[in-house]
């Protein structure tokens, strides 16, 4: 008892340590950077605290400090608590705001104890608590989130409190306990460490209610009883019991419609609006089900939501997943039509932005009260956070498809100036819910119909192209025509002069030799001009057939003898092999033609001492492209092939292979020499007039290991209604 009794003093003046120090160390555990709130208050809390500490040893006298020393300890730590205020003040209502040098204020406070002056402590305390409150109005008057006000009020209580204990400190010597400063610091460590405070106007508004109800069925009790002694107090019968139990009754038929009418009065008096959410709900999904154009999918989205919470201004983001630069994900935010301003330019947001990580996982509506102060979104970027601060926008709600972040719902300030309660976020949570689905519906609507767009351009640059083609296609073939009417004259001419001057004895036999190089040439110019002008009758279909029994094995042979010369030159061997053919009606002269063409392009490109073979057969009558039946001959050689992708383009006119172009030759025999490529455009030409095929089929191009080419050629055995009498031709085996 006795040693109770020694240290019970000790106790006692140490006990309002322990609430200080409790509050530091959750304050610790809270530390985030020197920016935040949280480091403050763990300053102020240790200021308070050894100021707490000094006060309990001066009280057990373990320090033999003087009175007017002690007065001017707790006196300047009043200054400094004062002034770790008005900085708490600043960072909780200015989003990255800056920090004041900690350092300048403590070598004030050292001055103030050096110096040992009271006026000048009670002038420093005098100007810092003017310009803490002067903050603080401030910070109200501008603060233009209802959440922000509403924190705001809770400073108004701690510096009322922690004020009221500094002016009794100064004023009432006797004034010791600083009950007061203990609780503005419980007060501060509640508003500091907890993300979202109780609505005040709410819960006044919960108070009031209640109270109101307690006085109106206290008053009903109190009005009842009196009523009964006055009128029933003659009948001695009635037991006061019976009448309570009667006004139970009474009060608990009354209180649920009481209540309802208090709660109706005080929300119309508070500003407070009350609606269903199921009927918002239902109205709002009716509205924008079949809406697919995304501009007025937005207005009506956006004015649904506004008009049903009483908001000022909305806005909603289109959200488009792209690569950066740097390789890594971003989210590019578009805005569509809404109400308010329109935010200029497109927001970015980097995937590994703590405000990005928070709709892509948590997927709930952000407060930019949070975005503006919350610890957990100060290390994403500055870019990001300036951008959501200047939109003037209270709340963000985020809009999913198919789990994917498609859109986001930005959401001004209500009109009543109340914040955004648990209801609200709830009621726009399930109201994004049910835009993602038509958000989708439209995003893909809006996607088909630029698709389209694309389309029609496309389209419509390809009939231009189109277009374009006919028209070069047509100047092509009037300059064929042309060229080759003009030219065939003077060739002729010069034909002719060369042939005269080389059956003059008289010339000496150098000269000879030079003309004879002259007609040679000029041969060769006038077979270019005759493909030429036959070309221009196949594009103008002017060529005339003159149809006749072709026995085709006598025009085979008779092409290879004309290429005899050029088969010695290239020491290539022609082995022809066809069976007895029959007659076909077709132009002589033009299928003499088709078949020098092909036979020169397979010595032309056949390697030398390459071997070149045609085969042949009768096709019989068949019910598709040969009622009459037909011949098909095939040109194999074992040159350089013709590649997969080429095989129809070669029998364009002037089509020339990429690497043929540096090797143009007008001789009839180089290999792989290009000439003016016309021979196999006009080999297509002469087959389709006879109402034919040509093809070539080949494993591809390859100049080592040469897997050669076959050009298939069908020919009908006469037109539809013509004579079925048929002639057989004779066998041709020739090799040369």
């Amino acid at each position: 008892m006795g040693e109770l009794q020694t240290y019970l003093p000790i106790l006692l003046a140490f006990l309002p340590v322990v609430p200080y120090l409790v509050l530091l160390i959750l304050a610790i555990r809270r530390l985030h950077n020197p920016e935040q709130l949280t480091d403050f208050l763990a300053i102020f809390l240790a200021i308070a605290l050894l100021l707490e500490g000094v006060y309990a040893v001066n009280i057990m006298g373990w320090t033999g400090i003087a009175p007017e020393t002690f007065l001017l300890i707790t006196q300047t730590g009043a200054v400094m608590l004062i002034l770790m205020m008005a900085q708490m003040i600043r960072v909780a209502s200015i989003p990255m705001v800056r920090n004041w040098p900690f350092w300048l204020a403590l070598g004030w406070m050292v001055a103030l104890i050096v110096f040992k002056n009271i006026l000048l402590v009670f002038a420093s305390w005098i100007v810092f608590a003017i310009w803490t409150i002067f903050l603080l109005q401030r910070a109200i008057r501008k603060a233009h989130m209802p959440i922000l006000r509403n924190r705001m009020t809770y400073w108004v209580v701690v510096l009322i409190l922690l004020l009221t204990n500094d002016v009794l400190l100064f004023y009432l010597d006797s004034w010791q306990g600083n009950l007061l400063r203990m609780g503005a610091a419980v007060a501060l460590a509640f508003v500091i460490l907890r993300s979202h405070l109780p609505d005040v106007r709410d819960i006044s508004r919960q108070f009031l209610i209640y109270l109101t109800s307690a006085v109106i069925i206290m008053l009903v009790y109190i009005g009842i009883f009196w009523a009964a002694q006055q009128f029933l107090g003659e009948f001695t019968v009635i037991s006061p019991m019976l009448v309570g139990a009667g006004v139970a009754v009474f009060i608990s038929l009354i209180f649920s419609p009481l209540l309802g009418t208090v709660r109706s009065t005080y929300n119309s008096l508070f500003r407070l609006e009350v609606y269903d959410p199921s009927q918002i709900l239902r109205e709002y999904s009716t509205s924008i089900s079949n809406i697919l154009d995304l501009e007025k999918l937005s207005t009506v989205a956006v004015g649904l939501i506004m008009e049903a919470l009483e908001i000022n201004k909305g806005l909603l983001f289109l959200v488009d997943p792209e690569i950066g630069e740097d390789k890594h994900k971003i989210y590019r935010l578009s805005a569509i039509r809404g109400a308010g301003s329109m935010p200029s330019g497109n927001a970015v947001f980097t995937e590994d932005s703590s405000i990005a990580k928070f709709f892509l996982e948590e997927r709930e509506a952000l407060l930019q009260y949070d975005v503006d102060f919350a610890p957990a979104f100060m290390d994403a970027p500055i870019r990001e956070r300036k951008w959501m601060s200047g939109l003037g926008i209270d709340v963000y709600v985020p809009i999913y498809a198919k789990g994917e972040w498609i859109g986001l719902l930005a959401l001004g300030p209500k009109g009543s100036g109340l914040r955004y309660t648990e209801e609200d976020l709830n009621l726009l949570a399930a109201m994004a819910s049910q835009t993602g689905v038509a958000l989708e519906n439209a995003r893909l609507v809006e996607n088909l119909r630029k698709l389209n767009d694309q389309i029609r351009e496309a389209y419509a640059f390809l009939d231009k192209a189109n277009h374009d083609l006919a028209s070069l296609e047509t100047t092509k073939s009037n300059f064929i025509s042309i060229a080759s009417h003009e030219l065939r004259t003077p060739l002729t001419v010069a034909r002719g002069y060369a042939e005269m001057l080389m059956e003059d004895p008289s010339l000496p036999e150098q000269v000879r030799g030079l003309v004879r190089g002259i007609h040679k040439s000029t041969l060769r110019q006038v077979e270019i001009m005759d493909s030429m002008f036959d070309i221009a009758q196949l594009d103008t279909r002017t060529l005339e057939l003159h149809r006749q029994d072709v026995f085709l094995n006598e025009l085979v042979r008779s092409a290879v003898e004309e290429l005899s010369s050029s088969l010695t030159e290239r020491e290539q061997e022609l082995s022809v092999d066809l069976p007895q053919l029959p007659a076909i009606k077709a132009d002589p002269n033009t299928m003499r033609k088709l078949f020098h063409h092909l036979f020169s392009n397979a010595i032309k490109f056949t390697p030398n001492g390459g071997k070149i073979t045609v085969t042949g057969r009768q096709i019989p009558p068949n019910n598709r492209d040969l009622p009459e039946g037909g011949v098909e001959v095939i040109v194999s050689d074992s040159g350089v092939g013709v590649d997969k992708g080429l095989q129809e383009i070669i029998f364009t006119k002037f089509y020339q292979p990429g690497e043929q172009l540096n090797r143009h030759s007008t001789g009839k025999t180089k290999f792989k020499g290009s000439g003016a490529g016309l021979g196999l455009a006009l080999s297509r030409g002469i087959v389709d007039a006879h109402g034919g095929r040509l093809w070539v089929e080949s494993e591809g191009h390859d100049d080592e290991k040469c897997p050669g080419s076959d050009f298939h050629i069908i020919l009908p055995l006469r037109s539809q209604g013509e004579s079925k009498t048929v002639r057989m031709g004779s066998a041709v085996k020739l090799k040369l």
